[in-house]
């Protein structure tokens, strides 16, 4: 969903950049029955072991990605960061063409610390925010709610602001400023304009994809692959990893789509990903052991969980080198905890449940919930090499079921 400019007479729509970083901003079968053994992408042979991005609904699985995690950071309500929140390139490299890491809130956000945001950022609630210094988007701001900031603004692109932003520092907008009647800059901030000044209505629409007919339907697409996978092409038992106990369970899982029950127990668990591979599991993943995944050169892993993700052991979904790799889905409600002494690699889907960012929290990926609390510090290293993942699919056949 990119941004939209719809231009009145003099009215400004603002969809933000909840979806998009770029110059525009732009009936489940019985449970109990035989899992059946289906190809995984068109042409395949039936042999479930395939180089093509599985299947998820009619979409390819880097189709869903590359649609889904095109921001650092995205939720559907309240975001609240106790320290500072950082977004920057995986790679850590400040270079402009790599200030991709959006930030979209479709509700409040509250900071004791700065925010200093590589990509856009946008907040569309009404609550007002105190920044703690710095405020800085590498691309463009688009506020909805009065600020105040003690410190400096610093924006890429242009500024869009829906009520006052008071600072006292200074200000320095690359492009144009566009400033709601009775909005702007107000205290004693020196304020420099690169472009030109607008006065004109503003509305900031929420910038993340929560809407009815919006949200993944992860439970249909478990249920799905509870009757069609490719699980009889390596032996794989849906109950294999139900109670993993003592030295734990290793699974190899070429390209596919494969199900399971449910991930739990206090044994390790280690997943070998040679390939393009689905993973469905049918209840929680529940990761109070060791969890493990390893992925060959130039395999990817979708995790798609029906009901919730819970971490309380030491677990490590992707690679820190290519982020984009690792796609968690999840459907549950249930709080999902994540980064707290170690960092956490993948990109997290869980628009029904909050995300809880605990120490100082290093994700290195994306994190899409219905709130996001961090008790620390937030920096997230984005991988932008997600926004191509669906290049080479083929045509969607239909769209990936949606919540409606």
């Amino acid at each position: 969903m990119g941004t939209s400019l719809a231009l009145g007479c003099c009215a400004v729509l603002v969809v933000g950049c909840g979806s998009a970083d770029s110059d525009s901003l732009s009936e489940p079968s019985d449970p109990g029955g035989p899992a059946a053994q289906g190809p995984s992408a068109p042409g395949a042979e039936d042999t479930g072991l395939v180089a093509d991005d599985p299947l998820v609904g009619g979409a390819c699985s880097g189709q869903v990605a590359e649609e889904t995690f095109a921001s650092a950071l995205c939720s559907c309500e309240d975001t609240n960061v106790a320290g500072y929140l950082r977004t920057r390139s995986h790679r850590e490299d400040d270079a402009a063409g790599d200030l991709l890491a959006s930030v979209g809130i479709n509700r409040d956000y509250s900071t004791a610390g700065y925010a200093n945001v590589g990509g856009s950022f946008t907040v569309a609630g009404t609550r007002d925010v105190l920044f703690g210094g710095l405020l800085s988007a590498g691309q463009d701001l688009l506020l909805q709610p009065a600020a105040d900031v003690a410190g400096v603004v610093d924006v890429g692109r242009d500024a869009w602001l829906g009520n006052e932003l008071r600072a006292f520092g200074r200000v320095a907008i690359t492009r144009d400023l566009y400033a709601d009647g009775g909005a702007g800059f107000r205290g004693i901030a020196l304020v420099d304009v690169g472009g030109t000044r607008h006065t004109q209505d503003v509305a900031i629409e929420p910038p993340c994809a929560c809407g009815s007919g919006e949200l993944i339907d992860v439970a249909a697409l478990v249920d799905e692959a509870r009757q069609q996978n490719d699980n009889a092409s390596i032996g794989l038992d849906p109950a294999e990893l139900n109670v993993v106990a003592g030295i734990g369970a290793q699974i190899t899982l070429p390209g596919g789509r494969y199900y399971v029950d449910q991930i739990a127990g206090i044994g390790g668990v280690e997943l070998r990903v040679t390939g393009k591979t689905a993973l469905f599991i049918g209840d929680d993943l529940l990761a109070t052991g060791a969890f493990r995944v390893e992925l060959e050169p130039d395999a990817e892993l979708d995790v798609f969980v029906r009901d919730n993700l819970v971490i309380t052991g030491a677990a490590r979904f992707g690679d820190r080198e290519r982020p984009s790799a690792t796609r968690v889905y999840v459907g549950g409600t249930g709080d999902v905890a994540v980064a707290g002494y170690g960092a956490f690699v993948g990109n997290l889907y869980a628009p029904t449940a909050n995300i809880l960012v605990g120490g100082f929290g290093q994700i290195y990926g994306s994190l899409f919930g219905k709130n996001i609390n961090a008790a620390g510090f937030l920096s997230v290293g984005y991988d932008a090499a997600i926004q191509t993942t669906g290049t080479e699919c083929p045509p969607a056949s239909a769209d990936v079921p949606r919540i409606r």
